[in-house]
């Protein structure tokens, strides 16, 4: 055990310093946990100052507006917990960075007399590094933004400085949250392989997923329709019991999510285009996976559809001060959502994409050999990246857009904000990915860069 706590916080510092192979992932790693701390962090902040101006006796001085103020901090909960699963996807997403790499690391130590337990701990501790490190740097980071969310006003207050500031024992929380989800994406990543050169060298491809998630999505959108027709939100349990119904229907589009991708990219191997079959073959070879990079922006497709009947004004007269701040208020909200949405993406899809190029470098390298251009390499990662996204956002927008017509059975037409905010996010969504997909250009061509024999 001395020797896994010795030299795994030495292997961890040395890569992450490193200017070319896999140190890019470590650091890459760092900089993903750093983001996904600050925006835990600046959600989190924002929640608690909602509750702060509620329970707090002259934080609202107004009594109109203290008398609203626990419907603004019910939907900067639901707010943050939307963003609770990208935000901890991308945590995990940055302990499983190059995992393949790291299990045949790990099987050569194996080889030299470590035993298995010595080297799962030594992941887990190259991963509480990283982690650690992030945290650190997102907690900076997070300090150093409260200044500019005063530009911000919400209840026709603009945020004070320290507003946002958590306390720390919640700051504790949301920090042992990422932690803790690191060192178990970690641990469960090592045990889908034995950590040994004969379970790496296996690399067994998982089973194909069944038409079952299909089925219970469709009982449970259905589910939903029939409760919200018969269900009132004018009490707190009703509410919390809508809500939380919501949530589980919003779940429901990872479940569906990849057997659609399977479906999708089963008939595109019958094709002679080389990037189009090598994408499909990646794809079914794992589905979840490749849904895991998108997951977030199926989210945020989810939130945009939902939010186009979201209104501009209000039914009461327009001398009404406090409805008309805050309709204005939800639209700031769900702007600063989808923007915080946005950045998880593309950070998740940059993620995904280098980690690739890493993994299959060996195969990479192959095929160049072969007389494989290199332009090939890039049209595979734009298709990595257009597929799933076409998919993720070809089921989650639907689904918002016909469950949104549950709260909102009276409107003629579709608010031209919602459609606008709809437009945006699925073209920034389009955008961000393809921008990260083409950032690792320059990692695919160091790896075929290098000249040199497996074995050397």
């Amino acid at each position: 055990m001395s020797v896994a706590v010795n030299l795994a916080p030495r292997l961890a510092i040395a890569r992450i310093r490193a200017t070319r192979g896999a140190g890019v992932l470590d650091a890459m790693a760092v900089l993903a946990f750093t983001i996904s701390s600050w925006l835990a962090l600046t959600v989190a902040g924002g929640t608690w100052m909602f509750y702060r101006r509620w329970s707090v006796d002259g934080a609202l001085s107004d009594a109109q507006w203290a008398d609203v103020a626990p419907a603004y901090v019910g939907l900067a909960g639901f707010a943050c917990a939307l963003l609770v699963v990208p935000i901890l996807g991308l945590g995990g997403g940055a302990a499983r960075l190059g995992a393949r790499g790291r299990a045949r690391r790990l099987a050569s130590l194996r080889l030299i007399g470590m035993t298995s337990g010595e080297v799962v701990r030594m992941s887990v501790i190259e991963t509480i590094v990283q982690a650690v490190a992030g945290v650190v740097l997102g907690s900076v980071v997070f300090a150093a933004s409260l200044p500019a969310w005063q530009l911000v006003a919400f209840q026709q207050q603009h945020i004070r400085a320290g507003e946002m500031l958590l306390p720390w024992w919640l700051w504790l929380a949301v920090v042992g949250a990422l932690l803790l989800l690191s060192v178990a994406s970690t641990v469960v990543g090592l045990q889908r392989v034995s950590i040994s050169p004969l379970g790496v060298a296996r690399d067994q491809s998982p089973s194909k997923l069944k038409a079952w998630r299909l089925a219970a999505v469709v009982v449970l959108v259905a589910g939903f329709l029939i409760y919200s027709r018969f269900s009132s939100v004018a009490s707190l349990v009703g509410l919390v019991t809508t809500v939380g119904f919501l949530a589980v229907v919003i779940g429901s589009i990872n479940l569906v999510g990849p057997w659609l991708l399977q479906l999708v990219s089963r008939p595109r191997t019958r094709t002679a285009s080389v990037p189009r079959l090598l994408a499909a073959r990646r794809i079914l070879d794992d589905p979840r996976g490749a849904w895991r990079n998108v997951s977030s922006l199926a989210l945020l497709g989810f939130v945009a559809g939902f939010v186009v009947t979201m209104p501009v004004t209000t039914t009461g007269a327009p001398s009404d001060v406090y409805s008309v701040s805050f309709v204005r208020d939800v639209q700031t909200g769900v702007a600063i959502t989808l923007g915080v949405g946005l950045v998880l993406a593309a950070m998740a899809t940059l993620m995904a994409q280098a980690s690739q190029v890493f993994d299959r470098a060996q195969e990479s390298v192959a095929l160049e050999r072969m007389g494989v251009p290199s332009a090939v390499h890039a049209r595979v990662r734009r298709s990595l990246v257009l597929v799933p996204l076409a998919v993720a956002l070809g089921t989650s927008v639907p689904l918002g857009l016909l469950l949104s017509t549950v709260v909102a059975t009276e409107m003629d037409s579709f608010p031209v904000v919602g459609v606008v905010m709809l437009a945006v996010t699925i073209a920034l969504g389009f955008l961000l990915s393809l921008g990260a997909a083409e950032a690792c250009r320059p990692l695919q061509a160091g790896v075929l860069s290098q000249q040199q024999r497996r074995n050397d």
